[in-house]
């Protein structure tokens, strides 16, 4: 089973909000559960930043899932427009 987590580090002085989080994981599964049904994700915070992905059975499937997560991050229309109402 495919498993991408993606961790922010929690004691970052800018830290992506809930919605970002929340946005994140909904385009990383949007673009990859067709591909992976049985993929579990997790977008949150740990103690450092990282990125791991686990449970693919051939080199070339990570590789891809990585390039897969880099072009998510590059286009950010992804992103939820924050409120900065003050």
């Amino acid at each position: 089973m495919l498993r991408i987590e993606v961790l922010f580090d929690k004691n970052a002085p800018q830290k992506p909000s809930t919605n970002v989080l929340h946005a994140l994981e909904s385009e990383i599964l949007r673009k990859l559960q067709n591909q992976y049904p049985d993929m579990v994700t997790r977008v949150g915070f740990g103690s450092q930043q990282r990125v791991n992905i686990s449970g693919t059975k051939m080199s070339e499937d990570k590789i891809r899932i990585e390039e897969i997560l880099e072009e998510i991050w590059l286009d950010d229309g992804w992103i939820p427009e924050e409120n900065t109402t003050e």
